[in-house]
């Protein structure tokens, strides 16, 4: 029996897994993403393959931009006052699921979206912002106990009986 048709499929299938393994690595920062900007606001955004999006409470729905990655730095087309896509910001990856997103203004730190049912890439806020605003709140809460800001015990406790927790009072009065 002859094993060269049998080899060459092999090779073919080893040389397609490393390509898209390349193809993967070259945009680690496509994916769902939340984050605290520097005021204080949970933010999501999502990197497609050419374009971002982000979300937040206090700014709603920003406009879609162009961008691209090069070695440590994120170009894009938000600075309207420049032509073209410009580096904004710089990155320092801890690792795949976390990165810090540095640019001249401010330092935040990404964490990768693990459940992407209900994002930014999956729906369209127009048509169905509700279940969007449902999965946010979730994960918004999720977000914040893993962080360690909230428990869930304040959390459910601020749901069933409006109990602001004490140290939330403590640094509002500060």
């Amino acid at each position: 029996m002859n094993k060269l048709p049998f080899l060459l499929l092999i090779f073919l299938f080893a040389c397609n897994s490393q390509n898209d393994s390349e193809k993967k690595s070259d945009n680690m920062i496509h994916g769902n993403w939340s984050f605290l900007d520097g005021h204080g606001n949970y933010n999501e955004a999502f990197f497609g393959d050419t374009t971002y999006v982000t979300f937040n409470f206090a700014g709603g729905l920003a406009p879609v931009y162009s961008y691209y990655v090069k070695n440590d730095s994120l170009y894009s087309n938000i600075d309207k006052r420049k032509q073209g896509l410009n580096r904004i910001a710089r990155f320092v990856w801890l690792n795949n699921d976390k990165v810090i997103l540095i640019t001249e203004f401010s330092k935040d730190t990404l964490d990768r979206i693990q459940d992407s049912k209900n994002t930014l890439q999956t729906v369209d806020l127009t048509a169905d912002s509700a279940v969007f605003f449902s999965a946010l709140k979730q994960r918004y809460e999720n977000f914040l106990v893993a962080k360690g800001i909230l428990t869930l015990e304040e959390i459910e406790q601020y749901k069933n009986d409006s109990i602001v927790p004490e140290d939330v009072i403590n640094s509002l009065k500060e």
